[in-house]
């Protein structure tokens, strides 16, 4: 059980400006085991801090290691029995992403919530060492390889979650609206850098809400609760990942930035709460879910459906 002192009946208790260690307040994470993606920098090394000092067993899965295990000795310098391990990932090549998975699931741990939190956002033009668009490769079907190969383990460790990081930018992804399904999961899986970067980011947040969604369709009954989210704009990784152009954008949307914990604290919260055990298939924002600020193509389930299939066939022909 996700154990809460004084627990109370689900109400809106936090938001804009909650940090990560705030949603957790009273919470007791003994016990369960967190597989996050990208975290030795951003929201991502601030989700395996929060979660790792209320007690939980934090599974890095990172390209950097030695990174990552510095920030392991941080967060023990914090909490000196934190249980904290790393496994090497590289989310632009689909095969680390297996052995990463492999790796897992030899330590014969339980999983009870998998937080897919790593994501580029980059002007550049990149591919992945399999020649998948970068942003689709990283952000969207190394997430989905991940997906298919611990979906055992968190079926046997439920109740468990799945908790993916999206964005708000999801709205913009332009999915043409007069094409079938199948012609808007294709369109969604570009094989080339021919549109703007934002476009191909968008695309990719687009893709991680329809990927929660088809999982909560499939996987809610086998007691997997499954979350999406946007993070909000963090002060610090627009000026780092966009250049020049990221500190003209920063100085225009400085006030509605945040801090790397107050980023974060929506993720932690859907990980970690029991507030939210079993609200699943939702959209959340600001520590809280709202449906008016999705964009409604997500829902089409014959599009959930056609980017899953089209995603499985991309994987299978490269793994």
């Amino acid at each position: 059980m996700w154990r809460k002192k004084n627990s109370t009946e689900r109400r809106r208790r936090f938001g804009f400006s909650s940090n990560a260690i705030e949603t957790l307040e009273g919470v007791d994470l003994s016990g369960k085991t967190y597989a996050i993606t990208g975290t030795t920098n951003g929201i991502g090394s601030e989700t395996a801090r929060a979660l790792a000092l209320k007690g939980a067993h934090v599974v890095m899965l990172n390209r950097n290691v030695k990174a990552s295990q510095d920030q392991r000795d941080s967060i023990l310098k914090e909490k000196a029995d934190a249980q904290i391990d790393v496994i090497e990932c590289n989310l632009s090549c689909l095969k680390s992403v297996k052995r990463a998975a492999e790796d897992f699931k030899d330590k014969k741990w339980p999983l009870h919530v998998l937080v897919l939190n790593a994501g580029v956002l980059s002007p550049a033009q990149k591919t992945t060492e399999d020649g998948l668009e970068s942003h689709f490769g990283v952000n969207h079907v190394a997430h989905v390889l991940l997906i298919n190969e611990l979906l055992p383990v968190l079926r046997q460790s439920a109740p468990s979650r799945i908790v993916l990081v999206s964005s708000k930018l999801h709205y913009s992804a332009r999915v043409p609206r007069k094409t079938t399904p199948s012609e808007k999961a294709e369109y969604l899986c570009p094989n080339e850098s021919k549109k703007d970067f934002m476009t191909l980011y968008s695309m990719s947040k687009m893709c991680n809400v329809l990927t929660a969604f088809k999982l909560h369709r499939q996987e809610h009954a086998n007691g997997i609760s499954v979350y999406v989210l946007h993070p909000g704009i963090i002060n610090t990784s627009i000026k780092r990942d966009m250049g020049v152009l990221g500190s003209l954008i920063w100085l225009a949307w400085r006030p509605f930035t945040k801090t790397l914990s107050q980023g974060a604290a929506t993720t932690v919260y859907c990980a970690g709460s029991p507030d939210v055990e079993k609200v699943s298939g939702k959209y959340w924002e600001d520590c809280w879910d709202d449906e008016n600020k999705l964009n409604k193509t997500a829902r089409k389930v014959e599009l959930q459906d056609a980017l899953w299939d089209r995603t499985q066939q991309i994987i299978h022909s490269l793994v």
